[in-house]
This record gives C-alpha cells, sequence and structure tokens, in this order.
C-alpha cells in the first residue's frame, strides 16, 4: 500500500513538472528570437579536483527570463559507498536576462544513497542497502556571461531539497562552468 502511494505520487509528480514544462516551452511571448543563446552545459570542475564529486547541468530557454534544467550528480565516500542524484526544475530570472543575474526556481528530483544513509542516521533511520528517495526543492544564485561574446558562464547558488522520506539535502552550487550556446 505504501509503495504504491509512493510510486502513484512520484508518477503524478513527474507528469505534472513534465505538463508545466511542456506548456512553457509552447510559450514565446515577444514570437520571435528571445536571445542569442539558447542552451547552456556546465559543470564543477573544483568538485572533480577537491572531492570525488561530479556533476552536470544542462539548462535550456524556455522564455525570455525561464529556463528548464536537468542535472545530476554524484559524490562518492569510498568503500562503495555514493550519494547520486538527478534532477530537474525552470529557473526564473527577474532581470529578463536569461543566463544572467539572480535566478530562483523549484527542483524536484530522484536521490538514492549507495549502502548505509549516512544522512538519515541523526534521525536514528539506517538503510543496511541503502535508499531511493523523491525530493522537491528551491535554488537560488547568481550567473554570469563572460567573454566579448558572452558564451563562457560562472555561477553560484545554494538552496534545499525536502526528501518525500523526510529527510532535508542541501543544495551547493560552489561555482560552476560552462558553455552557452
Amino acid at each position: 500500500m505504501v509503495i504504491a502511494r509512493r510510486v502513484g505520487l512520484w508518477a503524478f509528480t513527474v507528469g505534472l513538472c513534465a505538463s508545466l514544462t511542456m506548456t512553457v516551452l509552447a510559450q514565446d511571448s515577444r514570437g520571435g528570437r528571445l536571445s542569442d543563446h539558447t542552451q547552456l552545459v556546465s559543470t564543477n570542475p573544483f568538485g572533480l579536483i577537491l572531492l570525488p564529486w561530479y556533476n552536470a547541468e544542462y539548462e535550456h530557454r524556455a522564455a525570455e527570463n525561464l529556463s528548464v534544467i536537468v542535472s545530476g550528480s554524484r559524490l562518492d565516500f569510498g568503500g562503495g559507498e555514493a550519494f547520486s542524484g538527478v534532477n530537474t526544475g525552470l529557473r526564473y530570472y527577474p532581470n529578463g536576462r536569461l543566463f544572467r543575474g539572480f535566478y530562483l526556481g523549484p527542483r524536484i528530483g530522484l536521490f538514492w544513497v549507495s549502502q548505509e544513509d549516512w544522512m538519515l542516521q541523526e534521525e536514528g533511520v539506517m538503510y543496511e542497502d541503502g535508499f531511493r528517495s523523491l525530493g522537491v526543492g528551491l535554488e537560488f544564485g547568481y550567473a554570469w556571461l563572460l567573454g566579448d561574446s558572452r558564451h563562457l558562464s560562472v555561477s553560484i547558488g545554494g538552496g534545499a531539497t525536502r526528501l518525500l522520506d523526510g529527510g532535508a539535502i542541501p543544495i551547493v552550487r560552489l561555482v560552476n562552468m560552462g558553455w552557452a550556446f
């Protein structure tokens, strides 16, 4: 019963996000080209250098000041233990300039920990084979497009995600670097 309810909630949430994404992608308030860049790919090179932390993100213009994002990350702890996540979400740029300036938006993702769940041990809950959970959150940050052609992207940010199992995960965006095209 609990598994069926979680699967139903997960399917509803994914369907809702997909329908909202398609609605947003279909809208263009000016009826023409909104900006030079419509896509951006980025990663955190310092996470790879300093920690075994891998992440990648793809951002696609949905409107003049709104983008759809898809991201994935993995943090290895060694000994077969790792934390992984796959997210999708929206980013709203209130200044009206996509990929530049302050942004905020909702996220939804699937998170899993292999081996022990080190984050929920404080609450007295431990899973021997790891766990998987759906999470919903909010992120905010600031982004710059640098250079004469404004292709080089640098961004910072943060936020939090609430897992449906009750835990919370911080969103840390130390420095992501990427390319807008």
